[in-house]
């Protein structure tokens, strides 16, 4: 989406936005070109830039806290584009949340049985 320069307040350029998220440009990068976050557009001249938005930064911040909870990236870009299709309900949310809480309880048993067999091994080898 182009902006004209008279409604550019609250843009950011893609380092500020970096800097202002915490993040590097090239994870901004990255994530706009998975299509999780959405850039606008600055012209300068003949050049273009890439600007974000407060939105931009609400997003990257949920991003980041999905990621915390163990969700992928090809996981919450789903979710994205669920919620803009309108098909994101309380209901579903609740289904995509319990199905990653049985994927990490499955993780952890897989961890669990794991770390008893090493320490068996372990004090197996210390005799």
């Amino acid at each position: 989406m182009a902006h004209s320069q008279g409604d550019d307040a609250g843009e950011m350029l893609i380092g500020d936005f970096a800097r202002a998220v915490g993040s590097t440009k090239d994870t901004v990068r990255f994530y706009t070109r998975l299509g999780l976050l959405k850039a606008g557009e600055r012209a300068a001249g003949q050049r273009h830039y890439a600007v974000y938005d407060q939105d931009q930064i609400d997003r990257f911040v949920f991003i980041e806290q999905c990621k915390a909870l163990g969700f992928t990236l090809q996981e919450i870009g789903s979710a994205f584009r669920e919620h803009e299709a309108g098909t994101l309900t309380a209901l579903r949310q609740q289904e995509i949340m319990e199905a990653k809480l049985r994927s990490i309880e499955e993780r952890i048993a897989n961890l669990r049985e794991a770390e008893r067999k090493l320490r068996a091994k372990v004090e197996r080898s210390g005799e």
